[in-house]
């Protein structure tokens, strides 16, 4: 009971924290601002002749807001990893030209291009300036004063007036495709119906009173659908958010939940066995401690927050307005590139029961065998470790921009119906103990650590280039997919594809070996 006040603690502590790093409160369409400014004034200065410093005010744009100032990331989550891979290979562009003594014209036309691409961003993550009930009260208004113009006798004016006041708030304001997607293609068409309806009305000058009653029948629909399709894209959004922020924890603790369960229901198994024995013998029984797992684990939790702590400072005040994160994370991505590679091919080799119980035993043995329950406690300290400051800057990320508090419990939501669900996970663990089937997860898990191998690999040369130690050959043609690390840069191409056949030879190799020890087994 203790372990688990302790957990729900920690827990609390980094919820705390992760709200606490998500305030923002700059506008995305003012961040664009800046950085149009400054992409100004190097192509001024690239006009000019002095190529390096116009090199410099790029990066001072690319690290000292679209990093720092959380663009990059929200781009990210909000709209697409795919679309931030394509402002940084845009950001890579300019600099490529500049460094490569492109024209003038040329240079501009990739700025442009760029700055280009954060504005429409910046719309699509800035909140609307109007709502859809602000929206249909403004078309009522002008509507109102159509219906004004009609019944006091001006027909031609009123007219254009209604017909002008339709298309700007309805049909090119995104109002009406937002009731097709969201509400339902039938209401769309009850509002168009009804438009025409009174557009030819007013056409055949048709009587004045009912007439006026139409326009403001046609404004009350609007202003009712307005309501409707923002309680229904609230509702959607605010679900969204909780299933997004629940796949977030599954995802990246259902591993360390099965290495940490596994651990407990195999140490349980001993206490028990033990129990068994020393009842036969009339011994007293020695029992293991569950505490050291528990303590690793809670150190992992800790260890993440800490590490969390340091990449959101990095981003924030990190060296060269920015320039540290790009090479920490670069870094970081060919340290996991190892981890990964060596990860997968241990779990092939533990793809069968047999061998995982046999693993199992062994850790838990050894440590009982030498009085010290530091291995296992390491084990479960890397196993939440490894993905706890993850899981925590995707929170960050996710809530960084958040325009009320009801995404925030939207988000808390999330986290504890995952909390729940791998707590069901984990016991199903306890109760099946040696008998979960264990191989098809190990093998898919593999095959998919396999594949973030070759993603991290790009993932890291990509970092390399935005931190500029690396001067990339961009690929006209080739797409910008971030979730799978490929970017048009030739020299992550190359490394992808090298990689990709070390673990297609690794996991062909590592297969075959698993089922001779099957076959010796059997």
């Amino acid at each position: 009971m203790k372990s688990i006040k302790k957990y729900i603690a920690l827990l609390a502590l980094t919820a705390i924290f992760i709200l606490s790093s998500a305030a923002d409160t700059k506008s995305w369409k003012a961040v664009a601002t800046e950085m149009q400014g400054i992409l100004d004034d190097a192509c001024s200065l690239y006009e000019s002749g002095d190529a390096e410093k116009a090199y410099e005010r790029v990066n001072d744009a690319y690290f000292g807001h679209y990093e720092v100032d959380g663009f990059e990331r929200n781009t990210q989550s909000r709209i697409g990893g795919s679309r931030a891979g394509n402002v940084e290979v845009q950001f890579s562009k300019v600099k490529g030209a500049i460094r490569n003594g492109k024209d003038k014209g040329e240079v501009r036309a990739e700025a442009d291009t760029l700055i280009a691409m954060l504005f429409e961003d910046a719309q699509k993550l800035d909140p609307p300036q109007m709502s859809w009930t602000e929206l249909a009260k403004t078309l009522n208004k002008e509507f109102d004063e159509a219906a004004k113009m009609y019944e006091e006798g001006h027909l031609v004016t009123a007219e254009p007036k209604f017909r002008k006041a339709y298309a700007r708030y309805y049909g090119k304001s995104k109002f009406q495709e937002n009731v097709i997607k969201s509400l339902s293609p039938e209401k769309d068409r009850e509002i168009v119906d009804l438009y025409t309806e009174t557009k030819n009305m007013i056409i055949s000058r048709a009587d004045k009173t009912l007439t006026s009653k139409s326009i403001k029948r046609l404004g009350l629909l609007i202003e009712e659908t307005s309501l409707s399709l923002t309680k229904s894209q609230n509702r959607l959004q605010w679900w969204g958010t909780v299933a997004a922020s629940l796949m977030i924890l599954l995802r990246e603790g259902f591993e360390a939940i099965l290495i940490v369960g596994a651990i407990i229901a195999y140490l349980r198994k001993i206490n028990q066995n033990n129990k068994l024995e020393a009842k036969e013998s009339g011994v007293s029984a020695k029992e293991v401690s569950l505490r050291p797992v528990f303590n690793g684990s809670m150190l992992g939790i800790l260890a993440s927050i800490i590490m969390a702590i340091i990449l959101i400072a990095i981003t924030r005040f990190g060296f060269a307005s920015g320039q540290g994160q790009e090479v920490v994370e670069g870094v970081t991505m060919f340290i996991a590139v190892a981890v990964l590679f060596y990860t997968s091919n241990w779990m092939i080799s533990k793809s069968s029961e047999a061998s995982w119980s046999s693993f199992i035993k062994g850790k838990v043995q050894t440590s009982i065998d030498k009085s010290s329950m530091f291995g296992l406690a390491f084990t479960c300290f890397l196993a939440v470790f490894r993905e706890g400051a993850e899981v925590i800057l995707f929170y960050q990320a996710m809530l960084a921009g958040s325009d009320g508090s009801g995404i925030v419990w939207a988000v808390l939501l999330g986290i504890a119906a995952s909390a729940i669900l791998l707590i069901f996970v984990y016991k199903a663990i306890i109760v099946a103990g040696k008998r979960l089937p264990l191989k098809p997860f190990f093998l898919a898990t593999s095959i998919l650590m396999f594949i973030m191998v070759v993603a991290f690999v790009g993932g890291g040369i990509s970092e390399f280039v935005d931190a500029g130690w690396i001067v990339p050959h961009v690929e006209e043609g080739v797409p910008t997919i971030s979730l799978l690390g490929i970017f048009p840069y030739k020299e992550s191409l190359i490394a992808q594809a090298i990689a990709l056949a070390i673990v297609l030879g690794s996991l062909i190799a590592g297969l075959a070996i698993s089922k001779n020890k099957a076959k010796k087994a059997a």
